[in-house]
């Protein structure tokens, strides 16, 4: 009778740890949180894509380069006009002093070269835009363009996608917010990925689906090449053991 007794206090016990030590599971998607689509800020012909769908790059490669020809030499008339201005004032100025021109005329000599001044940045600016840059490190998630085509200003040309600041997003029932908690540790098993990740929550969503009574969970992760945005995961989560009376 006793052993029973002890047999049935050990079970009782064992199931008492174990509801301490639940672990709960959801489903989860990776997410980039770098990802966008570039676009070409002057009207050119495309010379050269460097990159192709799937390709890596290096944070500021030279993801699409346009022929600006044009541009260049715009650049090259201003800073030819810069120099003339620039001439002029001088010799405002000198003549100012030997009283030889009037104020007005040493004015206008400046605002000139002020405004050529200006013009040669706008004009750099443009040749600088012929070579749209990676802003990140990352892959090139598709083409909305392709070589040698004329594009339009405010054009879409290439989408990419970084592969360093990554994330999960889990969906878990409402329920769960009774213990759950931004910084909490997570287990993530990614599909086709032998060891699992590990994570902790970064933001919970303070919005509850009112249909499927769930809601969305955003983890943090570690560095890892490893990953790609899109995979499938599952987050086991482990509740709190009760605080010991």
């Amino acid at each position: 009778m006793r052993q029973q007794l002890n047999l049935g206090l050990f079970l009782a016990l064992l199931a008492s740890g174990a509801s301490a030590q639940a672990e709960y599971q959801a489903r989860a998607v990776i997410k980039s949180l770098d990802r966008a689509v570039l676009s070409g800020e002057l009207a050119a012909r495309v010379q050269r894509i460097p990159y192709l769908p799937g390709d890596a790059f290096e944070k500021g490669a030279a993801l699409v380069e346009l022929d600006c020809a044009l541009y260049d030499a715009q650049a090259e008339k201003v800073a030819a006009e810069v120099r003339a201005a620039r001439i002029k004032s001088e010799n405002a100025r000198e003549l100012d002093a030997l009283n030889s021109i009037g104020g007005l005329d040493v004015a206008l000599a400046q605002s000139e070269y002020s405004q050529a001044l200006a013009e040669l940045k706008i004009a750099r600016l443009n040749t600088e835009r012929c070579v749209i840059k990676a802003p990140w490190r990352g892959r090139v998630v598709g083409l909305r363009v392709n070589a040698h085509e004329n594009i339009r200003q405010q054009q879409e040309l290439i989408e990419v996608v970084g592969d360093q600041n990554l994330e999960a997003e889990v969906v878990v029932p409402a329920a769960w917010l009774s213990w759950l908690a931004v910084g909490q540790p997570i287990s993530l098993q990614v599909d086709n990925l032998p060891e699992p990740e590990s994570a902790e929550v970064r933001a919970i969503i303070p919005a509850i689906d009112a249909v499927s009574q769930t809601v969305l969970l955003r983890a943090k992760l570690p560095q890892n090449t490893q990953l790609i945005p899109g995979m499938s995961a599952t987050a086991v989560f482990s509740e709190p053991a009760p605080a010991a009376e």
